[in-house]
């Protein structure tokens, strides 16, 4: 069985127009990572007393305890930057976003304090009918 050149140079070109979309729906999907300083109502970590917090090479945004705030951010690989206004070594660590996640809640108290999950799917939907049953 012969396989004509035009037939296999069609499927070549389909197949990297396959590959050229699967690298852009990657490098191309936006997520918000949410920032949180909120410390544990059970004291097993405390918040964080005044820092700055910049996610890849982005703006730095300060926070002080019980602050949140969100940054959009691209592809799934990103490295957040910590400064500490007391003076502490600063810390600087990588997180990888899921695909499939829209929204993740990424704790900096959890963090410094080694507790897994830091990070952790956020439902936006499921917070705003919560809000809406406490009213």
């Amino acid at each position: 069985m012969k396989i004509s050149k035009k037939i296999l140079a069609r499927s070549i070109l389909g197949l990297l127009y396959i590959l050229l979309a699967i690298v852009m729906f990657l490098t191309g999907r936006t997520h918000t990572i949410l920032i949180d300083n909120k410390g544990d109502q059970n004291g097993l970590y405390k918040a964080v007393n005044g820092m700055e917090v910049s996610v890849d090479k982005g703006e730095p945004v300060e926070f002080y305890r019980g602050d949140r705030d969100k940054f959009t951010v691209k592809s799934q690989r990103h490295t957040i930057n910590i400064e500490f206004f007391d003076g502490t070594e600063p810390v600087s660590f990588k997180v990888k976003v899921p695909v499939a996640q829209d929204y993740v809640l990424l704790s900096i108290p959890k963090y410094l304090a080694g507790i897994e999950p830091y990070m952790e799917e956020f439902d936006i939907y499921a917070s705003n009918k919560a809000a809406a049953k406490e009213e």
